[in-house]
């Protein structure tokens, strides 16, 4: 007599094999990371331009100025402080740097017209603390631009902060713009070209 089978009673065989999902984690441990192709940037680095301090406000006149004529900010920036440092050649702008007592450069923006040791309010303090750490980059300024900024702002020019004078060259500028004297005229900038249909001339 043949022994009966418990219903209960599994068999290897009878036991469906379940695959495991994937392990994505282990996919991405080995995967390599992606790297960028930093070429284009190493090539055109000497056309950006960092510079600390320079009034926040102002950069952002620049780039709602850029985003109406669909241009890039640096563009903007450049044009305007050209245009101001032209003016400042002519003797049209006067750039007057004037002692800072709690530096040991010049500056542009003093807090009193008396230079005797001026009381300063805390949140002046600040103000000037907050600005300094304002970092601002544009993009497509020339290497000889920044050479000529750096020469005015250095010891042998006026001895002042350089954001100091790209603030006091934007502030000059914009109020050229604002007053119609200074033009920003977009111009169309073709970058690729296009297959034109076979046969037509």
């Amino acid at each position: 007599m043949t022994k009966r089978r418990s219903p209960f009673e599994t068999s290897p065989e009878s036991i469906p094999v379940v695959a495991a999902p994937p392990d994505l984690y282990e996919s991405l441990r080995v995967a390599e990371p992606r790297k960028r192709n930093r070429h284009w940037e190493k090539q055109h680095q000497s056309h950006k331009a960092v510079y600390r301090g320079v009034d926040p406000k102002l950069s952002l006149q620049v780039k709602s100025i850029a985003g109406d004529l669909c241009v890039p900010e640096g563009e903007v920036a450049r044009a305007i402080i050209e245009h101001a440092l032209r003016c400042y050649e002519r003797g049209e702008f006067d750039l007057n740097p004037r002692p800072n007592p709690y530096r040991l450069r010049m500056t542009l923006f003093p807090t009193h017209d008396s230079l005797p040791m001026p009381t300063r309010s805390k949140g002046s303090k600040q103000k000037s603390e907050v600005l300094w750490r304002v970092i601002t980059t544009w993009r497509g300024f020339p290497p000889e631009l920044k050479r000529e900024l750096s020469a005015l702002a250095s010891d042998d020019g006026l001895n002042v902060p350089v954001g100091e004078l790209i603030t006091a060259l934007l502030r000059f500028g914009l109020k050229e713009y604002g007053h119609k004297r200074l033009t920003l005229t977009p111009m169309q900038k073709r970058t690729s070209f296009t297959l034109s249909p076979e046969g037509t001339k």
